[in-house]
Parts: C-alpha cells; sequence; structure tokens
C-alpha cells in the first residue's frame, strides 16, 4: 500500500566561515502538509565542519526536532549526528559530492505541552551524493550573480530494537534550481520527491512531493577568499534535507 502526501517546506541556512579549515553552520525550518493547511514539523540544527583536506571534510552537529498534529505538539526528537563528506576535486565541470552521516536519534513524547524524560531510541545511517552546476550568470557586471541546478539523492537505513518495519527508512530525491545573488545570499526553491517506509505497518509506504524553499546567508570570517574556502565546503543544505 502506498499513501501519496504533499508537503511545503520552508528553511533558513546560514554558513560561517572561520577560517580555510573552520566554518560554523546552522538552520532552522518549518514543514506544512497539504498547502499549509496542517503544521508538521518546526526543527533547528547547529553545528561545525572541519577541512582535512581537499577531498575530506568530516562534522559534527546537533538537531533539535518538534512533531506536531491537529496543531498540538506530540513529540520532541533530540538528534546529535556526526558525518564525513568526500568531495570530487577532478577538472571536470559536474562535480560528484559523496556525504556519509550517522544520527543518534533521542524521541521524546510530550505530554500536557511538556517534554517527557522516557524516550525510545534509533539509529540512522545516511548516504547522499550530490551535484550542481551553473546553467548560466545572471550578471555581466557581478560574477557572483548565478543560476545554478542542483541535485541529489539520499538513502537512509535505521536501526535499534524499536525499528521493526521500517529499516529501510526513505529514498530522498532532490531537485533545486537556486539564485546566487551575489558570494552570499543564495535562493533555492526545490523539488524534494521523497519514498519512506511506515514505521507502523509492514508493507506500507509513503510517497511524498514537497515544495522547499531555501534562504543561504553565507559569511566570511577568514582572511582566504570566499569562493576559496566555498570550494572546500560545497552548500550542501540547498541540496539535501537535513531532517
Amino acid at each position: 500500500m502506498v499513501t501519496h502526501k504533499e508537503e511545503q517546506w520552508l528553511q533558513y541556512n546560514n554558513l560561517t566561515h572561520l577560517n580555510e579549515n573552520w566554518t560554523l553552520f546552522a538552520n532552522t525550518g518549518a514543514r506544512w502538509k497539504d498547502g499549509f493547511e496542517e503544521f508538521a514539523i518546526l526543527f533547528g540544527r547547529a553545528g561545525a565542519a572541519y577541512s582535512v583536506s581537499e577531498k575530506i571534510g568530516v562534522a559534527a552537529g546537533f538537531t533539535y526536532v518538534e512533531f506536531y498534529a491537529d496543531k498540538e505538539q506530540y513529540l520532541v526528537e533530540l538528534r546529535p549526528y556526526e558525518e564525513v563528506l568526500i568531495r570530487d576535486t577532478g577538472a571536470h565541470t559536474l562535480k560528484l559530492n559523496q556525504r556519509f552521516r550517522f544520527e543518534q536519534r533521542f524521541y521524546n513524547p510530550v505530554v500536557d505541552g511538556k517534554i517527557q524524560s522516557d524516550n525510545t531510541f534509533a539509529l540512522r545511517f545516511r548516504y547522499a551524493l550530490m551535484t550542481g552546476i551553473t546553467l548560466f550568470r545572471l550578471s555581466k557586471d557581478n560574477p557572483d550573480a548565478k543560476f545554478r541546478l542542483n541535485i541529489s539523492d539520499e538513502i537512509m537505513f535505521n536501526a535499534g530494537k524499536n525499528i521493526i518495519y521500517n529499516v529501510f527508512d526513505k529514498n530522498r530525491f532532490i531537485i533545486s534550481p537556486a539564485v546566487q545573488l551575489n558570494k552570499w545570499i543564495t535562493i533555492a526553491v526545490a523539488w524534494n520527491n521523497q519514498f519512506a517506509a511506515s514505521s507502523s505497518e509492514a508493507g506500507h509506504y509513503i510517497y511524498t512531493n514537497a515544495l522547499w524553499v531555501n534562504l543561504t546567508h553565507t559569511i566570511n570570517l577568514s582572511k582566504k577568499k570566499l569562493g576559496d574556502i566555498n570550494g572546500k565546503f560545497p552548500v550542501i543544505p540547498a541540496t539535501n534535507s537535513n531532517l
């Protein structure tokens, strides 16, 4: 059995480059169902990334998620995670980056507006392939103004004693046209196609089409030029979801 859903996502991303190797990142967002009729998710994330070499980057972060149904908050997830990014440093135009992420997920029920201490625990493993290409420049006077197309596919698997029906969690395919206004601001409107397994029923899958609007704000506190640093830290949030 397959259930079809429509969702709408809004998200703000921030990347703050401290120097050539270290970057702080954060984002926050909200998600709705059925044309903004039902509020579903509110989340925030923060962490740090380190460039080990031109090809390898590592990162760790923490995600806080609130889940809603019928306008009531019913669940909070606390999720630390770690990841490794393998960058394509070849001379070709279309570069293919890979990301491996390991998540530890703590689900806490909410009763009468209060987060309960009792929780359930699960692990999730994620593997993503990401690429992007500049299709054309938006201005002759501003070389940083570009129209880009970002594409990614990510598969996720769950593990833990409470995982019964959804060892395969989901596959998420994203096509994201993005307008880079300058070095600091990028706006993306993505089509997010997601195929997920139900956690409560065997053989039940959920097919979701999501419209996802992203605003990414980059801050450079490094002495290096931003273009040199961005080669080490591809803008993942515009092409790949964190939930």
